[in-house]
């Protein structure tokens, strides 16, 4: 296990009695969207391994175990819905025999919610990392593909008619980003289609830009496990991408580029095996509703304050947000002005996307379970906070 120090500890001890929280679990269950002729597993699976390094950072971030698991699966949860629309759209009758590859799957960040709408069976999953290959392996019943430093020597033993890989080539050098894009091309059925994400350029922290080749890559990234000569943070052009797809896949190769459809941040690229797939399908994708809980405290006076904004890429401002306190449900709408949240997607639409929630609890009132949740017109959900406040 990684060297955490005392708070640390203390907050991933928080987070491991929140995932075994039936509110917790059911607050999940009532975001998890499921394919209308997906199966229903053998149940949500929410066990952590304690070195998950995108808990870990988040744990980092925050110093919060509410703000961290909810950030956490709020992520695991829209990455579920990204790669559900892709799969109903060019497969929505898998077969006994489809092979889901989840390449540099991490420690199954999106196999838990993966495994209960597809078999187990159609499910692969690939991981340089051993610890967290086993885990995955382990607690949600898939087959296992250790994966290599050097793509040419990676070996699946099969080809796949889908593979994901999430977060990956956002953390490549230009080589590497070159090669793993030729290998996994190489390992797809006729029929197959790769999914990737990557930092766009327009993703570039102020001061830096991208040299004259497209792509930009700093030996720095949150998994400090991880050789940072092979596996940084990279930032890349649109152009880059579309060269790179020439030289492994031949000129004039098909893609489709879905501009933040990973967690409202990383662009995803659709490239099929074959030259003739058509990706139309592709233009009603959906990245679903966004936001984040900026303030979640109960006051001195006894009195419940959240703060924070909702909206969503696809539709705009949402008109308010759902709160859940104990068991009553409030609306709070939307329309205070976040010119922070405006500029970062650089979207002009959402500027009245922040809300306020004040609420007076009784003094015998100790503590109070909360639930935010944002939710557009076609009842796609976001949880953007989940857990237990207490008075202080």
């Amino acid at each position: 296990m990684e060297n955490i120090d005392p708070i640390e500890q203390d907050l991933r001890a928080e987070v491991d009695t929140l995932c075994r929280d039936e509110r917790f679990r059911q607050a999940l269950w009532r975001h998890y969207r499921r394919p209308e002729n997906g199966i229903i597993g053998m149940g949500l699976n929410t066990t952590l391994h304690p070195n998950d390094q995108m808990l870990l950072h988040s744990l980092r971030h925050h110093r919060d175990s509410n703000a961290a698991l909810s950030q956490y699966y709020n992520v695991a949860l829209q990455q579920h819905f990204a790669a559900q629309q892709l799969l109903q759209t060019f497969f929505p009758n898998p077969g006994a025999d489809f092979a889901f590859l989840d390449f540099a799957c991490g420690f199954g960040r999106l196999v838990r919610f993966l495994t209960l709408s597809l078999p187990n069976a159609n499910v692969w999953v690939a991981e340089i990392q051993k610890d967290a290959l086993a885990f995955v392996t382990q607690q949600f019943n898939v087959q296992a593909v250790e994966s290599s430093a050097d793509p040419e020597q990676f070996q699946a033993g099969r080809q796949f008619d889908f593979i994901w890989v999430a977060s990956l080539f956002s953390h490549l050098p230009p080589d590497l980003f070159q090669r793993w894009l030729q290998r996994l091309l190489a390992l797809l059925t006729p029929q197959g289609m790769l999914c990737f994400s990557v930092h766009d350029q327009a993703l570039l922290p102020p001061g830096l830009s991208l040299p004259a080749e497209g792509i930009l890559f700093n030996s720095h990234s949150e998994n400090s496990q991880l050789d940072p000569k092979i596996y940084g943070t990279t930032f890349v052009s649109e152009h880059f991408v579309g060269q790179a797809l020439h030289k492994a896949n031949g000129g004039g190769h098909p893609y489709f580029r879905i501009p933040k459809g990973l967690a409202h941040e990383q662009d995803i690229y659709v490239v099929p095996k074959s030259q003739d797939r058509d990706l139309s399908g592709l233009q009603a994708f959906r990245r679903g509703p966004w936001g984040w809980v900026d303030e979640r405290r109960i006051l001195e006076s006894g009195e419940l304050s959240l703060r924070g904004w909702a909206a969503s890429l696809d539709d705009g401002v949402l008109p308010a947000v759902e709160i859940k306190v104990n068991e009553n449900l409030y609306l709070c709408p939307t329309g205070l002005q976040r010119d922070d949240v405006r500029k970062v997607f650089g979207d002009d639409r959402l500027g009245p996307v922040g809300w306020e929630f004040k609420r007076p609890l009784d003094r015998k009132v100790r503590e109070v379970w909360v639930e935010v949740t944002a939710r557009t017109a076609a009842n796609e959900r976001a949880l953007l906070y989940t857990g237990r406040l207490v008075r202080a």
